[in-house]
């Protein structure tokens, strides 16, 4: 059932599957919150929290379109050491290409969304029926109308079969007759698998290569275009070469310092942003400890947060003399008292 019976150790289990199918929908409630704090303390960015979903979903598709080029693998199925592959028509995998990993961003980021879309505009419609139910208010007639009732009547039965679909997948694949855990796979004709020795070791492999590409590609470049310069009639092939690279670099002088500095500057965001997102599993585990942390803090079960410091107690009163009690002597006494015995 956990996919060790057939002997295929690359089909990973069912919990392995479900827990990253519902690793990036757990972090959308998370956005919304921090989202709605922001929106308190500044009104003006409130458009970002009633933008949450386009916001979340464009993160989602640009984090799984760079994890799916360079992993072979959406964000949270590279977070549990998962991948996709492709299924050939002769029943054999390969890697993902191009057309396969816009499929693949399609069913991560744009089928969930167009549901949640859904499934607002479904609510809203309802609600927006029941009030003018309430206040006693008849709509006009119009294909407007007709459109919204015929959708609150079909949505539910759709939606019901969508989720029909998948809970049917789920059972056949923990059953173990389908390798295809949602019917999205199935529809792109793709499959989640593990992730194998051979791929972290060549994973490694290309990052120690990727380097030493660069200047590989450029030595080639500049030997190429030499050898395709033109040379005129009765010039040797070194005159030519001397004078071509000389017009080349006249021609290049007054855009090599901006064009250099436009390649930095896009180098460095493209770096930034792929460390970023390379490193976007540790910041899940930081923001569940912190989400963890905030909401122990303040739970009324905390009783460090109920622990009030209390005031400090007000000085007692001056002692007053007793009527018998010797008096105390003032300090002009004192100081004659000290001239005198001097």
């Amino acid at each position: 059932m956990m996919g060790y019976g057939s002997g295929d150790m690359s089909r990973p289990s069912f919990f392995e599957v479900a827990a990253a199918d519902r690793l990036t929908q757990s972090l959308r409630p998370a956005l919304q919150h921090i989202l709605g704090t922001i929106a308190q303390h500044a009104p003006g960015l409130a458009s970002l929290a009633q933008r949450s979903d386009e916001l979340f979903y464009t993160m989602c598709c640009l984090l799984d379109r760079h994890y799916l080029q360079t992993h072979g693998a959406s964000f949270a199925e590279n977070f549990y050491c998962l991948k996709r592959v492709k299924i050939l028509p002769n029943g054999r995998e390969a890697a993902l290409g191009p057309r396969d990993q816009t499929l693949a961003v399609l069913c991560l980021a744009g089928v969930p969304y167009l549901r949640s879309r859904l499934e607002a505009y479904y609510l809203e419609t309802k609600q927006h029926m029941l009030d003018m139910q309430a206040l006693g208010v008849e709509e006009e007639q119009t294909w407007m109308t007709s459109f919204r009732r015929e959708y609150l009547r079909l949505y539910p039965y759709l939606a019901f079969a969508y989720e029909g679909m998948e809970y049917l997948h789920m059972l056949r694949y923990v059953m173990g007759t389908t390798n295809h855990f949602s019917p999205l796979t199935a529809l792109v004709n793709q499959r989640v698998v593990r992730f194998s020795l051979a791929d972290l070791m060549k994973k490694r492999v290309k990052s120690l290569n990727q380097g030493g590409s660069h200047a590989s590609d450029l030595m080639s470049s500049s030997s190429q275009s030499i050898m395709e310069e033109k040379h005129a009639p009765g010039q040797s092939s070194l005159e030519s070469a001397w004078e071509g690279l000389g017009r080349r670099n006249a021609r290049s002088v007054a855009r090599a310092p901006l064009m250099a500095l436009i390649r930095r500057i896009l180098g460095m965001c493209g770096r930034i942003g792929g460390f970023m997102a390379d490193n976007a599993k540790w910041a899940v585990y930081v923001g569940v400890f912190l989400i963890r942390f905030l909401q122990w803090w303040y739970s009324p079960d905390n009783a460090q947060r109920q622990v009030r410091p209390k005031a400090a107690p007000p000085p007692p009163p001056k002692a007053r003399r007793h009527p018998k009690g010797v008096r105390v002597p003032s300090a002009a006494e004192n100081a004659h008292y000290a001239i005198e015995h001097e």
